[in-house]
């Protein structure tokens, strides 16, 4: 998948998260972080699921994987964080 569409697609999930930060401890994490420094600011997910999801591309529909982590926070709801490719582009709370 070139920059393009990726780029694409994370304005897209974007767009549609009700959120595109949430804390971990003392940090801030939002949409466009790494992988890597998601884990550094919140540690390991409690779990990992993958879904499909559907984003307009010059068009034309694209389907793609996307790896879902899920991080409890204390006092609030889970948040779940989508990854693709490297990088947050979408976070939402459960």
């Amino acid at each position: 998948m070139n920059r393009h569409l990726a780029f694409t697609f994370c304005i897209l999930l974007s767009n549609i998260a009700p959120a595109d930060s949430f804390r971990c401890g003392r940090t801030l994490v939002k949409v466009g972080d790494t992988s890597n420094t998601l884990l550094r600011k919140c540690g390991n997910p409690v779990r990992k699921y993958t879904s499909k999801e559907i984003f307009s591309d010059h068009g034309r529909q694209v389907q793609t994987g996307v790896s879902n982590w899920v991080f409890q926070r204390k006092g609030g709801k889970d948040m779940i964080v989508s990854v693709y490719s490297g990088a947050v582009v979408k976070m939402q709370a459960d």
